[in-house]
């Protein structure tokens, strides 16, 4: 379990890749050694149990922890509890972070699988190694055959908990936990096109994602596994995190690179996103990461994202398969960002979380009957239901826009997905205006366009209404 060592300002550091500067300080150092009497404690808690209580793991059974809450109380060995000196706020942060991974994932986990009897083995490391869910780097680790997983003692515990478990009627009656293919699979490649290669003439969908976006002057590449039923194991993140590295170095002398490089894990590790790219450099970056993202041994298996809410509304949940990835994926027949679209001026009239779901939209191909006349955009968005949406523009930015959806926030993900697929369709009327174009119009080619026009009975009694004697 963590170790925790104490400086001479009396700060109690997390010694280890995990902590501070001065807790890897600890563990660099041979003539200086953290406190040996602090070497054990069970750091998993939401309450602490009652004394009387046999299990180690500190996790209240309450409604708001069977929930998955956040809100957890650090448990620390008695000698850091009772000093009189404080935690190292930047290592407690660390803890915290570790504490909201390995719940999340753990109450997933629990709702896409029955397997709760999972036979731990547990082995000694010479080098601390890194959780597959919580990412906290131990010495000591427990493996699961089953699982697929090697994690820290504090995930394998809290998993024996009640922690997250369905209730009877939404537990998942069969083992949903997908298996780990044996050879590489060929990811999708969204956003950019590649040498050689064309993601269209793959087959199944149950592939991994990597998505490229192009920002105002940088970029960033998103590596997705959740369609697979997987996340990246510690060793996938090791080896992407390498790469940025490299990255980072090679472009330290470009006078054109302003930005850091950065590589961010999501919650639970289905998504790990590479920021800070030069947009010239996409193709030489997604060949460096296809090995990584590509390769099952860098993945552990997790359950598919939506499985847990399917169970919950008692519908049988869809898993992806050996659907044509341009069904699944229609955006593949473009393969190029939404052109003429400012994205910079969209995602800051937006929320950050309307905006990443409304790109998410975008991307999978909801947006369809899609129309645009001059700075007008008409279109139908499939969400969990079917919605009507009307843009307006202006010189390629959104300006204002409508949804039948019943979120009150302007602009909702329906809207902004449908700004990004204008980009994708050749506007009407940009050449000549309305009224040049029926001020050149002759009276008799007027006349047939309002009668094919009633054939609509709308149309044909406004054209009454607006025309017929008073």
């Amino acid at each position: 379990m963590p170790t925790f060592g104490r400086t001479a300002s009396g700060k109690w550091h997390l010694v280890g890749p995990d902590g501070c500067r001065y807790g890897r300080a600890f563990a660099g150092e041979t003539d200086t050694s953290p406190d040996e009497t602090v070497t054990a404690t069970d750091i998993v808690a939401y309450e602490p149990p009652d004394d009387d209580q046999p299990n180690p793991v500190s996790v209240s059974l309450g409604t708001r922890a069977a929930q998955g809450s956040d809100e957890q109380r650090l448990v620390f060995p008695t000698a850091v509890r009772e000093s009189s000196a404080e935690l190292c706020e930047s290592c407690r942060s660390r803890l915290q972070r570790h504490q909201k991974r390995r719940a999340r994932l753990i109450s997933g986990l629990k709702q896409v699988t029955p397997l709760r009897d999972v036979d731990w083995e547990e082995s000694e490391h010479e080098i601390r190694r890194a959780c597959d869910w919580c990412r906290a780097h131990e010495r000591t680790t427990w493996q699961s055959e089953r699982l697929g997983c090697t994690v820290c003692p504090a995930c394998g515990r809290l998993f024996e908990t009640p922690l997250g478990e369905p209730t009877a009627e939404n537990t998942p009656d069969v083992d949903r936990l997908p298996e780990t293919p044996a050879e590489p699979i060929t990811p999708i490649v969204i956003g950019t096109t590649l040498p050689e290669y064309d993601p269209t003439e793959l087959g199944g969908s149950n592939r991994p994602l990597i998505k490229y976006r192009a920002k105002h002057k940088y970029a960033e590449m998103v590596f997705e596994l959740e369609r697979t039923g997987h996340g990246f194991s510690a060793e996938g993140i090791a080896a992407l995190e390498r790469i940025r590295a490299s990255y980072a170095d090679q472009i330290a002398a470009d006078d054109a690179h302003r930005t850091d490089v950065t590589l961010e894990v999501a919650m639970t590790p289905r998504t790990v996103t590479l920021d800070g790219l030069l947009p010239e450099d996409r193709a030489s970056v997604i060949d460096e990461c296809w090995g990584v993202v590509s390769d099952p041994a860098n993945w552990v298996p997790i359950g598919w994202p939506e499985q847990g809410r399917i169970h919950r509304r008692a519908a049988d949940p869809s898993i992806p398969g050996n659907e044509p990835v341009t069904d699944v994926f229609p955006r593949l027949q473009t393969q190029s960002p939404a052109q003429g679209v400012d994205t910079e001026a969209l995602q800051q009239a937006s929320e950050p979380g309307r905006y990443e779901r409304g790109t998410r939209y975008y991307e999978r191909g909801a947006v369809t009957e899609i129309e645009r006349v001059e700075n007008l955009v008409q279109a139908t968005v499939r969400g969990s239901r079917t919605y009507d949406v009307q843009v307006t523009l202006s010189e390629g930015r959104y300006a204002d826009g409508r949804c039948s959806c019943p979120d009150d926030a302007v602009p909702c993900k329906h809207i902004v997905a449908t700004v990004l697929a204008s980009g994708d369709v050749d506007p009407v009327g940009e050449e000549q205006s309305l009224d040049a174009l029926l001020a050149a119009a002759s009276a008799e080619e007027l006349r047939t366009l309002l009668r094919d026009f009633a054939a609509d009975v709308t149309l044909r009694k406004r054209i009454y209404e607006e025309l017929g004697e008073e």
